[in-house]
């Protein structure tokens, strides 16, 4: 069976020049939403147009309808990668809680496994998935059927690990699965993409997708090396999306610190970039624990300080507080005065 992300797919009716100019006129804020020259933002802002085309000349629907409606999901759906320089830094483990602790704040959540190859968010939310991304790539489901429950109320699409085809996707194929997700995407509040680690085409495209993008890194030497990299792919393929760190398996706070001083102080001086800092989860038996059993730490402990600093970081990316404070301390305040 042919790949559907690969095919060509039969070209719209013509947009008349008159009508094309009609839709600038009126819907060239949402027209610009997501600001990038990439190939498939600018092949997702030709759908929208010509979605809006339908819309108003075909279906007759006033132009205030219409922008109501493309404000309630355009303006609706928070994009979040997760992503590392190196694997083994807990990335998925901290993407899963974070997608369970958005849900928690009462927003639909759309789960994304994007480490092609060694897919393994499914094992952490503890299901087993009929059907994953390998039924797209091979053309037997689309995005959408292969969405499926996950813990928490929040929903999947899971990768198939071991499989090389998922591994080495061509770019044509990730460039129509990304705007088949984007697409997806405007039925949920908040779309979490777990990258794969490093700085392969797949992490480049997804970061690139995304508003929001959570570095994790370790206190290891090998991966604060690695969390630069990926911070400096970012930068130098001027990808428009906001990078935030995240250290991970601290023994303390002052060892985290060093590690998120190093990494902030080669992007300031090297890149002329500043970066979010969204503080430290500890090394906690109760977090190994918790993945090893295939329940997220915010459900099984949500009184746990790692578990209230990732509900922080939850808080920080969706009701955009920006206070200053970090989210250990803010969550470690707020454990005091329980």
């Amino acid at each position: 069976m042919n790949n559907p992300l690969e095919s060509v797919p039969e070209p719209p009716p013509e947009i008349e020049p008159a009508q094309l100019q009609f839709i600038e006129a009126n819907f060239n804020d949402f027209l610009g939403a997501r600001p990038t020259d990439t190939e498939s933002m600018k092949a997702w802002r030709q759908d929208l147009a010509r979605w809006i085309h339908e819309r108003i000349f075909e279906f007759r629907d006033p132009v205030a309808t219409v922008r109501a409606e493309l404000n309630s999901i355009i303006q609706r759906t928070r994009t979040i990668a997760v992503t590392s320089g190196k694997g083994g830094v807990g990335k998925t483990t901290f993407s899963v809680n974070l997608a369970v602790a958005c849900a928690q704040l009462d927003r639909r959540v759309l789960l994304f496994d994007a480490d092609f190859g060694t897919a393994n968010v499914h094992v952490y939310a503890g299901v087993n998935p009929e059907v994953t991304l390998l039924d797209v790539i091979d053309g037997r489901a689309t995005v959408k059927n292969v969405i499926m429950p996950g813990p928490g109320g929040i929903h999947l699409v899971c990768g198939a690990s071991g499989n090389s085809r998922m591994a080495d996707l061509t770019p044509a194929t990730l460039d129509a699965l990304g705007r088949e997700l984007l697409r997806i995407a405007l039925d949920f509040d908040v779309l979490i993409i777990d990258t794969g680690a490093g700085i392969s085409s797949a992490v480049t495209h997804f970061l690139g997708l995304a508003q929001d993008s959570i570095v994790v890194a370790t206190p290891g030497l090998a991966s604060i090396l690695d969390a630069y990299g990926v911070i400096k792919l970012a930068h130098e393929n001027r990808l428009p999306t906001r990078i935030h760190l995240l250290v991970n398996q601290a023994e303390a706070q002052n060892q985290a610190e060093a590690v998120r001083d190093r990494i902030a102080g080669c992007a300031n001086r090297f890149l002329a970039s500043s970066l979010q800092n969204f503080g430290y989860l500890d090394r906690d038996p109760l977090l190994e624990q918790s993945t090893q059993n295939r329940r997220p730490l915010v459900l099984s402990h949500p009184g746990n300080l790692n578990a209230l600093r990732i509900q922080s970081i939850a808080g920080q990316l969706l009701e955009g507080v920006n206070s200053g404070r970090t989210a250990d301390h803010a969550t470690e305040s707020a454990h005091a005065a329980a």
